[in-house]
């Protein structure tokens, strides 16, 4: 088996300059880093990762807890994060904390114990369920930085959309299409300052309008479908239903375009639908869905620059940090200016 005092002969360089050669040192010029590194490839030669990684202290290895990939916003984002981590020089390694992040803990846990470089944590509807997990990493040399929003924020590095302003643009543009009867399908607000619906009820109330209904949906996928569709069928048949229709997200906003249709309601001449992230999804329905977006990917490079950033800092004296992405209104097909007549449903 070649080793490294073989290419060293080879090269006619001495050993440590073959190791900083095979670690991609910028301190060996770029000829014999070139040379050596052809000589080691001709030969066969492995680098051997683990003693390696007991050297440097580093398993070029970062970790990411998200909560499922069954909500099709989530392996949109996995993607961009991966893309990101694999172009930073790290391997990635994903744990799945559970709908309702009851594995968060345990997820940090094991990626600590396997010696990661660094933790992306996204949160969800319940925040940061592994508080004190997080901040027990404070006091060792693994960085964790959180997508989402959670309070006491400024105890910890968090990347962030403001969805609030998604919410907004959103809202302006259902107002300046003559929309005054509108509903929300969806979660219940759970970013605090930065909620797509928080952003949205209060640029209506700025102008006098409040929300006509405002309807939750349970988390379970198994049960998301049938809840629209009973919740669909409610707004319909109300004695005024509303000229527009907010889905929190696009998944959510794809099942209840199915809904109506089922109920013979047309979009968006009787009813306009928007929604929240633009997934691939939202180009799929027809017509073309109205939504905010262009902000995951920005939000999957910040957050993997942030981590990246604390793991080259090499120390956890650094300032904690809050970037905030700003999403974009995407205008399509399914908005309208308000029906003049009564809906005409499937009986």
């Amino acid at each position: 088996m070649i080793t490294l005092e073989d290419i060293a002969k080879k090269a006619g360089v001495s050993h440590s300059t073959v190791s900083r050669a095979l670690a991609n040192s910028p301190l060996i010029n770029a000829t014999t880093k070139a040379k050596i590194q052809q000589i080691a490839s001709e030969s066969g030669y492995q680098v051997n990762q683990v003693a390696r990684n007991l050297k440097t202290r580093s398993t070029k290895t970062i970790g990411l807890v998200i909560p499922e990939v069954s909500n099709p916003y989530y392996p949109k984002l996995i993607q961009f994060i991966a893309d990101e981590v694999r172009a930073s020089g790290f391997n990635l390694q994903l744990h799945l904390s559970g709908v309702h992040q009851e594995f968060e803990a345990s997820c940090i846990a094991s990626l600590y114990e396997h010696r990661v470089d660094g933790i992306l944590l996204v949160t969800a509807e319940n925040g940061l369920v592994a508080k004190e997990q997080v901040k027990s990493l404070s006091n060792s040399q693994t960085p964790v930085v959180l997508m989402g929003w959670i309070e006491e924020a400024e105890h910890f590095d968090i990347v962030t959309g403001n969805d609030a302003h998604g919410g907004s643009l959103l809202a302006s543009h259902l107002l300046s299409l003559g929309h005054r009867q509108i509903a929300i399908i969806g979660k219940p607000p759970h970013r605090g300052i930065f909620d797509r619906i928080h952003g949205f009820q209060s640029t209506l109330k700025s102008v006098g309008i409040s929300i006509q209904h405002n309807l939750t949906i349970p988390n379970s996928l198994a049960e998301e479908d049938q809840e629209i569709a009973s919740t669909v069928q409610f707004l319909i048949n109300l004695p005024h239903p509303p000229t527009a229709i907010f889905a929190y997200q696009d998944s959510i906003a794809a099942s209840v375009c199915k809904h109506l249709r089922n109920n013979n309601v047309s979009i968006p001449d009787q009813m306009t639908i928007v929604g929240f992230d633009d997934i691939e999804l939202a180009t799929y329905l027809e017509p073309q869905l109205t939504t905010v977006g262009g902000h995951i990917q920005p939000l999957a490079i910040d957050f993997v620059h942030l981590l990246v950033e604390k793991i080259q800092a090499k120390s956890n004296d650094t300032p904690t940090q809050t970037r905030v992405i700003t999403p974009n209104l995407i205008i399509r097909g399914s908005c309208a200016a308000p029906r003049t007549s009564q809906l005409s449903l499937a009986r």
